[in-house]
């Protein structure tokens, strides 16, 4: 088994090389949006922080376009934005595409980004990371998790192009 990060013959200066995962969450049912960050950034994820540093973590972000300068750094390494699709963006979409716009049904994005397989894998399957599953059902719907992992491509970086 292969565990070394990026694609054989690919050394395109944009592609990073890296193992990212990239992981779709529902809140649970009838949680409200500002329930589910704030238990998601306040809790959960600072649980989490100290045991992907011990692997390797390169970054690690929840994503929330629309309400950018309100997002907060939690110091890990080099990234950590909090990122959500919530009722809000999802009413924005909306009018921006007026009413056409096929959004996913999910309320946030959480994404890894490790350095190789071989780290993300000890992360997953760390003691440490198994004993924060149990706070799942405190502001999530595991059952409707979904999972990509890959490398990943830069276009543009910094503003500059780089793929």
């Amino acid at each position: 088994m292969v565990l070394k990060a990026g694609y054989p013959n690919q050394d395109h200066p944009g592609w990073r090389k890296v193992c990212k995962a990239t992981i779709l969450v529902k809140k649970k049912e009838g949680m409200s949006d500002e329930d589910f960050i704030k238990h998601y950034n306040g809790v959960h994820a600072q649980m989490a922080a100290p045991v992907l540093q011990k692997h390797k973590i390169i970054s690690y972000s929840l994503v929330r376009p629309s309400l950018s300068h309100s997002s907060s750094a939690f110091g890990i390494q080099d990234l950590t934005i909090k990122t959500y699709h919530l009722q809000r963006d999802r009413t924005i979409m909306q009018d921006i595409l007026k009413g056409k716009a096929q959004l996913l049904d999910y309320d946030a994005i959480c994404t890894f980004v490790f350095p190789d397989y071989l780290s993300f894998a000890r992360f997953l399957y760390d003691k440490d990371s198994a004993a924060m599953n149990p706070d799942h059902v405190n502001f999530m719907d595991e059952s409707q998790m979904k999972m990509m992992v890959g490398d990943e491509y830069m276009v543009i970086e910094d503003g500059q192009k780089v793929g």
